[in-house]
């Protein structure tokens, strides 16, 4: 599984069919686990261990669970006594959707995984998105938060204030903030996070931003668009500088 890509199919699939806040977190944990096994089959984890990384209780575990199966995110079993009950966790980037017709589509598959080869065919049908990318991002992310339940939102930013080492002033991101932040995506926002702890290697951790300072304003630099015109901007005087230097005359000739 790629855990990136599975986390966004997740909060994609929430906008259409939402989670409660239990389920939510429930799902977050075994994800976490499942991770850490090497992305097996099937695993087995005591109740007590996700009581410590869901925070929610025993009782609050086995319903967010009942719920997760029923909606199926997951498939569990009881050993009976007092052996742990052994899961699996569903990949929702490759489940295949089955259409009226009966055919199956692979439309979720593909539009979630990093193409590995490249294309050879020539794309048939003519580009029909607008060129002003920047534009298109900002209308999509006005709209991509608007009708999400809050709880959904909640459970997004749990995931990404996880992604982010200097957790300090979380209850300084409000909830319309957090819906902006939904908008854009945990994808694009992991990156921009990346990039950021990238740029401050090495640096004293006193120096880093809080979360909240990235998370309300500080991460803006870091997107995709901005930090691909900052870099842009950033090489090209050295390059406008090598060119002048590569044509100057200093007053001699070659032999």
């Amino acid at each position: 599984m790629n855990y990136i890509a599975e986390i966004k199919a997740f909060y994609d699939t929430l906008e259409l069919n939402p989670l409660p806040s239990p389920a939510i977190a429930l799902w977050h944990a075994l994800m976490s686990i499942a991770n850490k096994t090497g992305w097996q089959e099937e695993f087995t984890v005591a109740v007590s261990v996700l009581v410590l990384k869901s925070g929610l209780n025993a009782q609050a575990i086995k319903r967010a669970r009942n719920r997760l199966e029923q909606d199926g995110y997951i498939s569990w079993r009881s050993r009976g006594g007092n052996q742990a009950a052994i899961y699996q966790v569903h990949s929702l980037v490759v489940r295949s959707v089955v259409q009226n017709e009966g055919t199956i589509c692979t439309t979720k598959c593909t539009e979630n995984v990093p193409q590995t080869e490249p294309q050879s065919e020539p794309q048939p049908v003519p580009q029909s998105v607008p060129i002003n990318k920047h534009k298109h991002k900002l209308n999509k992310t006005k709209k991509k938060g608007t009708n999400v339940p809050q709880e959904s939102v909640d459970g997004f930013f749990e995931a990404l204030w996880k992604l982010y080492p200097v957790k300090k002033g979380k209850g300084a991101v409000s909830d319309t903030q957090k819906r902006k932040l939904f908008g854009i995506g945990l994808e694009e926002l992991a990156r921009a996070v990346e990039r950021y702890c990238a740029e401050m290697q090495g640096s004293d951790v006193r120096y880093w931003k809080h979360g909240s300072t990235f998370f309300n304003s500080g991460y803006v630099d870091y997107l995709d668009d901005e930090w691909a015109k900052s870099h842009q901007e950033a090489i090209l005087p050295d390059a406008v500088e090598a060119q002048e230097e590569a044509t100057v005359d200093y007053g001699w000739e070659d032999d």
